[in-house]
């Protein structure tokens, strides 16, 4: 009886553990050193990848403090003299505010509808960290490498999306009703 409870014990803290595990795994996956051309400038919008689909399965495993610390280490990682600490936590605070709010449009629905609310969420998180690093430093940034960003990770986002809504824990709340869509419970492609 007490190999169950702790078992059970476990088994809740890695379900509960999980999504920051992997969103930090992404997070220093953006350092990575890879030879791939355009691959390593979408790298910093993988960790936003991760808070869309943890958000849509279990939003309440990614709280605020926790995304708050990876976009301020992100953020760390990443930026250089002068570049503006904590706006890529604000992206992710956005990002599962957004998958959260439009939960009932999200889950249960075909996997090019999901697709749909990445793309304009990515493309949000690059116009804001855009703008306020062009704002923190006060020159004129070229918008171009952060659009080809944006699109790098679109495209990447059929290949990982699956595997990230697999790596999730299956929970209730990944349950949709029968109005929201024609997709079975946790199936993400459709």
């Amino acid at each position: 009886m007490r190999a169950d409870g702790l078992l059970a014990m476990l088994d809740r803290w890695g379900r509960y553990a999980l999504p920051g595990a992997v969103l930090l795994f992404f997070v220093l996956l953006t350092l990575a050193p890879l030879r791939a051309p355009y691959l390593s400038g979408a790298l910093p919008l993988l960790p936003a990848l991760v808070v869309f689909q943890f958000s849509l399965a279990t939003p309440e495993r990614l709280p605020g403090p926790l995304l708050l610390v990876m976009g301020i280490l992100l953020d760390l990682l990443l930026g250089g003299p002068g570049a503006p600490v904590g706006v890529s936590a604000l992206g992710f605070v956005l990002i599962r505010a957004a998958v959260v709010n439009n939960r009932r449009y999200l889950v249960g629905v075909p996997f090019l509808f999901q697709w749909f609310g990445f793309c304009l969420l990515a493309l949000g998180f690059v116009a804001l960290v855009w703008f306020f690093t062009a704002f923190w430093t006060w020159t004129a940034i070229d918008p171009l490498p952060a659009l080809m960003q944006n699109a790098v990770v679109i495209v990447i986002y059929p290949l990982l999306a699956p595997l990230l809504a697999r790596v999730r824990a299956r929970d209730p709340l990944n349950v949709p009703d029968a109005s929201r869509g024609t997709a079975r419970p946790g199936e993400t492609t459709s």
